[in-house]
């Protein structure tokens, strides 16, 4: 747990600090005046400087007084705090609402007994730990492996920004500007809020079995969970309003609202609020490290199993997608989608003809043609039926578009090293799953000729949606380039919202799960 101490070494100048105390509260109105002109609070004379030569490390603490008016900030005339103050403490026991924690921060219910000025610098330095946490997070993330630039990180920035900004912008307003510009990030905290108000106990945790087992107290428990997270108002409540209160659960962890305690559903009610409030705090650390993102932009969460299309930071659609299985895991990805494909070939990677098809195709000759394949040498077409499968295979393989082709009638290209692209599919009753890890790596799209039309129409492109279904028609393979390239991010994030709902989403791959170990450390 990071555990931050404000102390600075003013033993030989607190005198010094006392009197000026004592000075800013019994001032003449003439003082006063001159301390509106922003009179320095503490001269730079040479008690000063020896102080600034003795804590270097607190040089950043002092330039802000110094930046922002050599005033008092958190004080007022009674050296009391004022109306920022108190607002600033409130914010600071409120960490966890920024998945943060007070912990951090020293322990400031003991403020009042600070003495004097000391206090306001104390203050001081817990409100520029407290922003630079709120902006560039606590967590060591390794860009390395992440697609996605970093944002860079300025402390002198950022500290010089809200010393010019401290007297002209609400204290509301100031901390809102601290973060990250991110739409998903203020969106994510909003929901957090409301998530954390009416958690009861976050370390409670009650074991919850499928229905399948005991209906009776599968249900029972639920209660239990239900109330704990603050979904129900008592343990006694009729069936309906706990089946009501099951439902809203289950939409805040990605699953089927159906009322039913499914073993998805008794995994997500079987664990206490804090594995969420983890979740919830890693995905807003991402959030920090991440630069801004395209204002128009397709965003696709692995881990939620959505893709969102944003049009000028407004979410226009979303869609449900299946991803890869874990043998087959679906990468992160920053690329920008270029042209369509209607009616394409799926040309099959050669693992999938190893692994999958030719097995097939040794117990019956008959399975390529049955299948809609085609088998290609340097561009001819070969019987599939007249080869010697156990002589070695040396061909293209490609599926023949259509309905039955594995990626459907439809497919985005955003061209990358991986090969990786969105499609339609045949195998629709996969999207009604909760965990949607089928695919050998690419995404499948549900609904894909929905998006096609709007990406388009937003184009102005000389293709419209009737000229994607004539291809169909005809079956003519075409490729529809797009005027603009719209980028997309590919990304894997653990809660999200949707609905003015948090959403907390499985970690399918276990690919979070280090970060989740590390961020629990500094937040005990």
């Amino acid at each position: 747990m990071i555990k931050r101490v404000y102390q600075l070494n003013i033993a030989p100048f607190f005198f010094l600090l006392i009197i000026i105390g004592f000075n800013a509260c019994n001032s003449t109105d003439s003082n006063k005046a001159s301390v509106k002109k922003h009179e320095p609070l503490i001269d730079l004379n040479k008690e000063f400087q020896a102080f600034l030569e003795n804590n270097k490390e607190n040089s950043s603490l002092l330039n802000f007084y110094r930046e922002s008016g050599n005033e008092l900030l958190w004080l007022n005339e009674q050296l009391e705090l004022n109306n920022r103050g108190i607002k600033l403490v409130s914010y600071v026991n409120q960490a966890e609402n920024f998945g943060l924690s007070a912990n951090f921060y020293d322990d400031l219910e003991n403020i009042d007994s600070i003495n004097g000025i000391e206090k306001d610098t104390l203050l001081t330095a817990c409100f520029l730990d407290f922003i630079q946490d709120l902006k560039w997070g606590i967590l060591a993330i390794d860009s390395t492996k992440s697609p996605f630039p970093n944002i860079e990180r300025k402390d002198n920035d950022l500290r010089l920004f809200v010393a010019n900004n401290i007297n002209k912008l609400s204290f509301e307003e100031l901390i809102f500007k601290c973060q990250p510009e991110h739409v998903q990030y203020h969106a994510l905290v909003n929901e957090l809020k409301a998530f954390n108000s009416r958690v009861v106990d976050f370390d409670l945790k009650t074991k919850v079995s499928s229905y399948k087992s005991d209906s009776l107290l599968a249900y029972e428990n639920a209660a239990k969970v239900l109330f704990n997270f603050g979904l129900i108002d008592s343990l006694d409540v009729i069936d309906s309003v706990l089946i009501k209160a099951l439902k809203v659960f289950q939409l805040e962890h990605g699953l089927n609202a159906d009322g039913v305690i499914g073993s998805n559903t008794a995994k997500a009610l079987s664990r206490a609020p804090e594995h969420y409030l983890l979740n919830a705090s890693l995905a807003l650390e991402k959030w920090r490290k991440r630069a801004s993102w395209s204002k128009d932009r397709i965003a696709i969460n692995i881990a939620g199993f959505h893709l969102k299309y944003f049009e000028n930071d407004e979410l226009e659609r979303m869609h449900r997608v299946v991803v890869g299985t874990n043998s087959n895991k679906t990468i992160e990805i920053l690329d920008t989608l270029e042209y369509l494909v209607v009616y394409p070939f799926w040309y099959v990677p050669y693992s999938i003809i190893s692994k999958e098809l030719i097995p097939k195709a040794k117990k019956d000759s008959s399975y390529f043609r049955r299948n809609g394949y085609e088998l290609l040498s340097g561009g001819t077409l070969v019987n599939s039926e007249k080869i010697d499968y156990n002589a070695g295979f040396r061909y293209t393989v490609r599926q023949k578009g259509g309905k039955s082709n594995a990626l459907g009638l439809i497919k985005f290209i955003f061209p990358n090293p991986s090969y990786i692209y969105l499609h339609d599919t045949p195998s629709k009753k996969l999207f009604n799953r909760e965990i949607r890890t089928f695919s050998h790596g690419c995404i499948r799209l549900e609904d894909p000729l929905d998006l096609a039309k709007d990406l388009l129409e937003k184009d102005n492109n000389k293709y419209s949606i009737d000229s994607v279904d004539h291809f169909i028609k005809e079956r003519k393979r075409t490729k529809v380039f797009l005027n603009n390239k719209l980028p997309i991010y590919i990304h894997y994030t653990l809660a999200s919202t949707k609905d003015n709902h948090i959403v907390f989403h499985e970690d399918v791959y276990g690919r979070d799960e280090k970060m989740l170990n590390e961020i629990k450390k500094l937040l005990k």
